[in-house]
């Protein structure tokens, strides 16, 4: 249950502070393209809006976790279905950036994070929910003989 906790935690935190960028000038914008090699983000209403409403919509996405990380178990089918999502929406970050013909470093942080974080909430979600297994003690075993 803890690993659980500890990595809604992290994706929470990881997706909420996308929210920053919500409020950061298109001179912000253009500085950190240029530190990922893009050479211009484009100057057009639609792509700032877009922009902006991805991010909000990671800031969302974080307190769905964060909700989802202080009870857990309480949330039944909407942890397994957060791990599929997550593990989805990085294959598809995956494809459509070597589809589109992007730098593979431009794609490859959000598509293998995403499938990541979506592996280790399935993992950790079915261990926590398997039933725990008891040993038999071997001293009464073999005094029950």
């Amino acid at each position: 249950m803890r690993g659980l906790k500890i990595c809604l935690w992290v994706g929470a935190v990881a997706c909420f502070v996308s929210v920053i960028g919500v409020f950061m000038p298109n001179s912000v914008w253009e500085s950190v393209a240029k530190t990922f090699g893009v050479e211009s983000v484009p100057d057009d209403p639609v792509c700032e809006y877009m922009r902006r409403l991805m991010l909000a919509t990671f800031g969302a996405i974080g307190i769905y976790l964060a909700i989802l990380a202080l009870k857990p178990m309480e949330y039944g089918i909407l942890v397994p279905f957060t791990g599929i999502a997550s593990v989805a929406l990085g294959v598809t970050c995956l494809v459509t950036g070597c589809k589109v013909g992007i730098p593979t470093l431009w794609y490859l942080g959000d598509g293998l994070s995403c499938v990541i974080f979506g592996v280790l909430v399935l993992v950790f979600w079915k261990k926590a929910t398997q039933p725990a297994v008891e040993i038999p003690d071997m001293e009464t075993t073999e005094t029950q003989d």
